[in-house]
């Protein structure tokens, strides 16, 4: 965004102005701010369109279009002046970058399943401008704002109704090389099949950082005769785009306009491929949060006194300043202004058609040939390099049964949103209120941390100042979080995670233990009233009641769910319905209760047999005294691994419940550090090799969630 410059009005309407958005061959687009504390995007027409008599006839009609398709995809018009002497429109202001900022400069290609969501909102998006008699035409990247509720498509400002076919004007005709399908290329009468040609290009482009027809920035003219004559360059088939994504874009691409996808098949199918994940990686997400209270923040400038960085007085307030027409492109092309779509037009000849005719108009543009051969297809770009880790400082885990430090590894994305309760696991009650002394290096040392990990500049100030972290520590059971037998202190999955996320973030971590593992959050809420850093571990499960009871903010850090041990496990799937009319051990209390209430309804009824310990049950099997137990799969996993190799674990991954890190309500920024940190191993690895060293990959989430308290 810019700042409003001594030309520009102070308001508009009802609005207060605050800085320009950006600038098209309508007029300019300032941010306002309404009455009532809402932030706008106001269009302003320019004084030389206003005095044409069609022109206001043209805009009031563009206003019509964009309220016929104002919804959840869209930006909503919200107030409007034709009749003024500078006719103006004002929209909700989508407070998000543009899907070419983010792709180009803020994060590189998308991952797989944010391109399945946003094939799913661009879709959503072009059935309600199709099912409203319109078509956008002029669907690309920067076009599509990504905003933390989902993608929205703007600029309708070239839409127009699908029985009105002249778009044009002499000579020449409005449109994006690369997204305009050919049909639109050649002038013919366009349907919504050249909308979805277009979404095809965009999410070829979110997936692999590359247009398929432009992507070593050729001349228009050779982008076009590529999109005539070409197949779409989508990288290798085992890149970036590939499987059912690849299939989909290569059908939305097609020449053929009736060859093309349905729009209304692609929303369900793109929701379940999306799947139960936040549809952006939680690194972007971190900065759209940022940059969206940043904006809330955002007062304006003393229109008063003009500050001296606006630079020297523009001639006109409705002519470009000076600087910004230095970035003009390559001779034949038009002037973009930053933070602005700007469409193309293409010499050539107009032919209007004949009325009635089936191809409403013809466009045959001058087409050079390419300038250069068509190049080899090229590996799609990676996007920004990721952040240099530091060296670990980790020791060695104080796991009895590991032999070395873990190493760096782990997958990027967004963690699930599916919640579903579960029981707690029977596990003992350690001692209550005991403070644990701070961890040491091998020499005995506070195991310190140098205040400069890859992801130190988020954490906040007064964390910092507080001396780093405090984990409150709920003791759960192995292997998520227990009491090692040797040295006392706490240990499992959820110890070492904190410890890599504690690197990342470059802070030192003091382990404060609970009574019971509510109890651990709750101290957490209370002692973070009065300092800084204070979180807290313990399985817990994370749904809306928990999260509201305990007054926290989770960050989804792997799933669990029940399982089925027994010595076939390829006889059970791990759903509790197969243990009707058998004989079943369970944890007595909570546990037992489960099996009870899910084979209650069984033809044949199941025997329960209550047990004080894993031993007891898998002695129990190996027996012949049962046929089955029933554990949480971390338990079963962890118990089979390291002590019955004669025993399997049978897992139903369908029925599953989130287990959150808890970060007291009201801690934004330190709830945004830990979701960041956790990310961030996820992608170098650490967080894989984290749950296979504790034998749970089972439990591993694609990437991180934050779930708020109400």
């Amino acid at each position: 965004m810019e700042a409003l410059y001594p030309e520009d009005p102070s308001t508009i309407g009802p609005y207060r102005l605050l800085g320009r958005l950006g600038e098209g061959g309508m007029g300019r687009v300032f941010l306002g701010r309404s009455p009532s504390g809402r932030m706008v995007a106001v269009k302003v027409v320019r004084g030389e369109l206003a005095r044409e008599p069609h022109f206001r006839r043209r805009f009031r009609a563009e206003i019509e279009a964009a309220r016929r398709v104002s919804g959840m995809w869209t930006a909503p018009v919200l107030d409007h002046d034709v009749e003024s002497a500078v006719p103006w429109v004002a929209t909700g202001y989508v407070a998000g970058p543009t899907l070419r900022e983010v792709v180009d400069t803020l994060h590189g290609p998308l991952p797989e399943h944010s391109v399945w969501a946003l094939a799913y909102g661009l879709a959503s998006a072009l059935r309600t401008v199709h099912e409203n008699g319109l078509i956008h035409r002029d669907l690309k990247p920067s076009n599509v704002m990504v905003t933390l509720e989902g993608p929205k498509v703007i600029d309708f400002g070239i839409a127009r109704s699908v029985d009105t076919s002249v778009v044009t004007q002499a000579g020449g005709m409005v449109g994006s090389p690369g997204y305009m399908p050919p049909e639109q290329i050649r002038g013919e009468e366009l349907t919504g099949a050249a909308d979805v040609f277009a979404m095809g290009a965009v999410l070829a482009y979110a997936a692999t950082g590359m247009s398929p027809f432009s992507w070593d920035g050729a001349p228009a003219p050779t982008v076009i005769y590529r999109v005539l004559n070409d197949e779409p360059n989508l990288g290798p088939e085992d890149g970036r785009l590939s499987g059912d994504l690849r299939t989909i874009v290569l059908h939305c691409l097609a020449k053929d306009a009736g060859e093309r996808l349905n729009l209304a098949g692609i929303p369900p199918f793109a929701e379940k491929r999306a799947g139960d994940e936040y549809w952006l990686p939680s690194g972007l997400t971190a900065r759209l949060g940022q940059l969206a209270a940043n904006l809330l923040a955002f007062d304006g400038p003393d229109v008063d006194r003009p500050p001296a960085s606006w630079g020297p007085r523009p001639p006109a307030w409705n002519q470009r300043p000076a600087a910004s027409a230095a970035a003009a492109e390559p001779s034949g092309s038009p002037v973009p202004t930053p933070g602005h779509s700007h469409t193309t037009q293409i010499p050539g000849e107009f032919v209007p058609a004949e009325p009635g005719s089936q191809g409403a108009a013809s466009f045959s543009p001058v087409l050079a040939p390419p300038a250069v051969p068509p190049m080899p297809t090229p590996t799609p770009p990676t996007g920004p390099p990721a952040a240099p880790s530091t060296p670990s400082t980790r020791r060695p885990s104080r796991r009895r049964y590991l032999l070395g430090a873990v190493s760096s590894a782990a997958a990027l994305s967004v963690a699930a949103w599916l919640i579903v309760a579960n029981v707690g696991d029977g596990s003992g009650d350690p001692r209550a209120g005991e403070q644990t002394d701070p961890d040491t290096d091998d020499d005995g040392n506070p195991d310190t941390l140098s205040g400069e990990g890859p992801l130190a500049d988020l954490v906040p100030q007064d964390v910092r100042e507080a001396g780093g972290l405090t984990v409150h520590v709920g003791i759960a059971d192995e292997p998520i979080l227990f009491e090692d037998e040797e040295s006392g202190q706490p240990a499992g999955f959820e110890i070492d995670l904190v410890e890599a996320i504690a690197e990342q973030l470059g802070v030192q971590i003091t382990y404060e233990r609970s009574a019971e593992r509510r109890d651990a959050a709750t101290t957490a809420v209370e002692e973070g009233r009065d300092s800084a850093g204070h979180i807290a571990v313990g399985n817990f499960v994370d749904d809306e009641d928990e999260r509201d009871a305990l007054d926290v903010d989770m960050v989804n850090h792997f799933v669990d769910g029940w399982s089925v041990v027994s010595t076939d496990p390829d006889r059970y799937s791990g759903d509790l319905d197969e243990l009707c009319g058998l004989t079943v051990t369970a944890y007595e209390g909570d546990q037992e209760e489960v099996v009870r209430e899910d084979t209650d309804g069984c033809g044949r009824p199941t025997e329960i047999v209550p047990a004080t310990s894993k031993d007891d049950m898998a002695e129990a099997i190996l027996a012949g005294d049962v046929d089955a137990a029933m554990m949480l799969y971390s338990q079963g996993s962890y118990y089979v691994e390291e002590e019955q190799p004669d025993l399997g674990v049978s897992y139903d991954r369908g029925v599953r419940g989130s287990r959150g890190i808890a970060v007291p309500r009201g801690q934004g920024d330190l709830r945004d550090a830990v979701h960041a940190a956790l990310d961030a191993l996820m992608d170098n690895g650490t967080y894989q090799d984290l749950l296979a060293e504790w034998h749970m990959e089972k439990s591993a989430l694609d990437g991180p969630d934050i779930n708020r308290g109400r």
